[in-house]
């Protein structure tokens, strides 16, 4: 029962070695100071953001981008975006 509960936490903690060290390959090489300009337009790029029309959420920088009066509003697609237009007229 012993070299089990042992096992177990064993494997657990190479686990969260590899899981933490494959992680470190995926961040940027670089002595860790961005540019906090950048670092928000990387976030903004990432962000979700819901379809107004059939709420489908899309990444940001695949959306449909239209600006409707004032307020700027994010699509999954240009029908979406021309639905939205018919029935929300200026």
């Amino acid at each position: 029962m012993y070299r089990l509960i042992l096992v177990i936490l064993l494997l657990t903690a190479l686990y969260l070695l590899l899981r933490q060290m494959f992680r470190g390959f995926n961040a940027p090489i670089g002595d860790g100071r961005k540019n906090s300009s950048v670092r928000a337009q990387g976030e903004e790029q990432d962000q979700m953001v819901e379809d107004p029309v059939c709420h489908i959420f899309v990444p940001r920088q695949i959306a449909v981008i239209e600006t409707i009066g004032v307020r700027e509003y994010c699509f999954c697609s240009q029908e979406c975006a021309g639905r939205f237009r018919s029935e929300h007229p200026i």
